[in-house]
C-alpha cells in the first residue's frame, strides 16, 4: 500500500523504519522520504504517523508531526490519475461556453493551455478572412468574446494594498474602491513575466486579471513570495479562474447591446467609467463587471459564475441579431491590439524584456515601495540605451505583411540582428498592413527606413510611433 504517492514510499518502509528502531517522526521522515515531495506531507503524513503508531503503540498525536517547508502545492488528483503522453499528460481545458462556440463554426485551436477559438470562419472563408471580418464587425458595430480563461485571482487580507505594491511595477494601494489599473509583473531578474488589470473591490480585497496562461504561473509567485520572503503580511491568495466566466462585449454598440437584455443603466458610459468596476445583481447571480478593452473599443467585461456563461451568451446572441453582432476569436482580437499597439507578454516579449523595453518604466522612480525586480532594473545592462524597445512598423509596400520573426538588419544576413518582427497583421479598418517589433535604439529611430529580412528576402519598413489607430484613445467612448 502507498503512503506517500509523490515519493512511493508504501506501508512496508515504515514498518522497516519502526523495526530499525527509528521513534523520531524527522527520523521517520528522513529515513523513508515519506512527505519531502512538493506537498511536504499534506497528502501523505497523517497515514505515516499513525502507521508509525501502530508499530510502536502510541497514539498519532503522541508521534507528532513534521515541520514542511514552503513552498508547499498539493498533488492534484489529475497528476495521480494521468498518463504520459498526449493529452492526458496535460490536457486541453475547455471553457464553459465551448459547445455554444462549435455550435457557431468556431475553428478551435490552443492558446495558453486553452481550447479556444481562434475565428468563426464561413463557408469558402480561410481563418485570416474570418479573422479579418470579424475585426472589423467588432469596430463597426458589436461582438461578444469568451474570455474564460483570463486569469482570475482574489487577493484578500489587511496587508493585501500593501502585498500588491511589492509585486506589481506600478502602485496598486491607491485604487480607490470599484477602480482598476493596469499593472505589470517581474521576476527577480526585472524580466516582464505577466500582466493584467487589478480591481479593488474593498478596502481588504482585490480582484487581479492575469494572462490567459498566466493564472497559475501569478497565483503560484504570490504564494512563494507569501511564504518565504512576505512571511508576516496577512494576505490570502485564492485563484477562482475556473469558478468564474468572462463574457466581453466590445463595440460602438456593446451598451446597446447590454442594455437590450435589461443591464442596469449604472453601467452605461455616462454613468460608468473607463477603468471601473461595479458588482451587480442580473437575473439571480452576482456579476463583476469591468469596464475596460483590449481591443481599443467601448468594452465591457461581464464576470459570472461559470455556470451561467452560456445563458448570457445566448441572451447577447438573440437580443443582438438586429445589432450586427458577431462572435470573434482569439486572432481578431489580435488583429485589433496590434492595430492599438498593445502589449501582449509571450509575443512582444521573451524572457530578457524589461519594463524600459515597452514604455512601462513610467513612474518607477516616483514609487516609494520596493517591488519584485526592481533592484535588478538598476543594473548596467538594464540602463544601456542600446537595449530593444518596442515600436511600430509600416511597410513600404503597405499591403505586404511582414513575417513575425523576421530579423532586422543593416546588411543581408549573416550579420547582427538589430531587431526582430513581434506581431504583425492586415489592418481591416485602416487598409494596410501594422506590425510590431523590438528594434535595438527604437524610440530614437522613428521616422527612420529599416530592412527587415525573412528566409533571405528583404523587406523594406518604417519606424513608427504607436498606436496606429486612434492614437487619442476616443473609440474607447463612442456609443452607436
Amino acid at each position: 500500500m502507498f503512503v506517500d504517492l509523490q515519493n512511493d514510499v508504501v506501508a512496508g518502509d515504515v514498518v522497516l523504519a519502526a523495526q530499525e528502531n527509528y521513534r523520531s517522526v524527522e527520523h521517520l521522515k528522513r529515513y523513508t522520504t515519506v512527505g519531502m515531495a512538493t506537498d511536504q506531507g499534506k497528502t501523505s503524513n497523517v497515514n505515516a504517523i499513525v502507521l508509525m503508531g501502530g508499530q510502536t503503540q502510541r497514539r498519532p498525536s503522541e508521534v507528532g508531526t513534521t515541520k514542511f517547508r514552503p513552498p508547499f502545492r498539493p498533488v492534484t488528483i489529475n497528476a495521480l490519475a494521468a498518463g504520459r503522453s498526449g493529452e492526458r499528460i496535460k490536457p486541453l481545458r475547455r471553457m464553459p461556453g465551448h459547445e455554444w462556440h462549435v455550435a457557431r463554426g468556431a475553428l478551435l485551436e490552443e492558446f495558453g493551455g486553452w481550447l479556444r477559438p481562434a475565428a468563426y470562419p464561413r463557408a469558402g472563408e480561410s481563418l485570416e478572412e474570418a479573422a479579418q471580418r470579424e475585426a472589423l464587425q467588432v469596430r463597426r458595430m458589436v461582438g461578444i468574446f469568451e474570455g474564460s480563461p483570463l486569469g482570475k485571482i482574489e487577493v484578500f487580507g489587511p496587508d493585501a494594498a500593501e502585498f500588491l505594491d511589492l509585486m506589481y511595477v506600478g502602485t496598486m494601494s491607491t485604487l480607490p474602491v470599484g477602480g482598476a489599473r493596469y499593472g505589470i509583473l517581474l521576476n527577480e531578474n526585472g524580466v516582464i513575466i505577466d500582466d493584467g488589470i487589478v480591481t479593488r473591490l474593498d478596502h481588504h480585497h482585490f480582484w487581479v486579471n492575469t494572462t490567459s496562461g498566466g493564472a497559475e504561473r501569478v497565483a503560484l509567485a504570490f504564494e512563494e513570495w507569501l511564504q518565504c520572503e512576505y512571511v508576516n503580511h496577512r494576505v490570502l491568495v485564492t485563484n477562482v479562474t475556473s469558478a468564474w466566466g468572462n463574457v466581453t462585449i466590445s463595440g460602438t454598440k456593446a451598451w446597446a447591446l447590454l442594455e437590450a437584455v435589461g443591464f442596469d443603466a449604472a453601467l452605461a458610459p455616462g454613468a460608468m467609467k473607463h477603468m471601473t468596476m461595479l458588482q451587480i445583481q442580473n437575473r439571480g447571480s452576482r456579476l463583476r463587471v469591468l469596464r475596460a478593452s483590449f481591443n481599443g473599443e467601448l468594452g465591457y467585461e461581464v464576470n459570472l459564475p461559470a455556470s451561467r456563461t452560456v445563458e448570457l451568451m445566448d441572451l447577447l446572441w438573440h437580443a443582438g441579431q438586429d445589432l450586427g453582432v458577431v462572435p470573434y476569436g482569439i486572432d481578431a482580437l489580435m488583429v485589433m491590439r496590434t492595430e492599438k499597439g498593445y502589449l501582449h507578454v509571450g509575443g512582444d516579449t521573451d524572457g530578457t524584456t524589461l519594463p524600459g523595453d515597452v514604455g512601462m518604466d513610467r513612474g518607477i522612480d516616483r514609487k516609494t515601495a520596493n517591488f519584485v525586480g526592481r533592484r535588478s532594473l538598476t543594473r548596467p545592462a538594464a540602463r544601456d540605451p542600446d537595449r530593444m524597445q518596442l515600436v511600430g512598423l509600416l511597410p513600404v509596400e503597405r499591403q505586404t505583411c511582414l513575417p513575425v520573426g523576421a530579423h532586422v538588419l543593416r546588411s543581408p544576413p549573416p550579420g547582427p540582428i538589430e531587431g526582430y518582427v513581434t506581431s504583425s497583421f492586415y489592418s481591416p479598418t485602416l487598409g494596410h498592413a501594422v506590425a510590431l517589433a523590438m528594434l535595438a535604439r527604437g524610440r530614437v529611430r522613428l521616422g527612420e527606413r529599416i530592412t527587415v529580412f525573412h528566409l533571405g528576402k528583404p523587406f523594406l519598413a518604417e519606424v513608427v510611433a504607436t498606436p496606429f489607430l486612434d492614437p487619442k484613445g476616443e473609440r474607447l467612448h463612442v456609443v452607436a
